[in-house]
């Protein structure tokens, strides 16, 4: 499988990534400053997004609050890993 191309969506509060599968379409934040991942999954047959803490972010190498894009990318990349393994 193809690693899925990832969208910087971060905004002035908080970091955001967005990625596809090709049916379904996700994304991953964390409001500045905290660590508490959430995910999100856009259900387009209901038409809205299903948002969800991630438990123990740590799993994926998030220890405290990322401080760039580039640190909180490398948490969006072993989520996915994780979720494809």
């Amino acid at each position: 499988m193809t690693a899925p191309r990832i969208t910087n969506v971060s905004n002035p509060a908080a970091f955001g990534a967005e990625w596809n599968d090709g049916e379904s379409r996700y994304q991953l934040c964390v409001s500045r400053g905290t660590a508490t991942l959430i995910m999100g999954h856009w259900s387009a047959e209901q038409g809205r997004w299903f948002n969800t803490p991630v438990a123990s972010p740590e799993r994926f190498g998030m220890t405290r609050a990322p401080k760039s894009w580039r640190e909180f990318a490398r948490i969006v990349e072993a989520f996915i890993t994780a979720g494809t393994n």
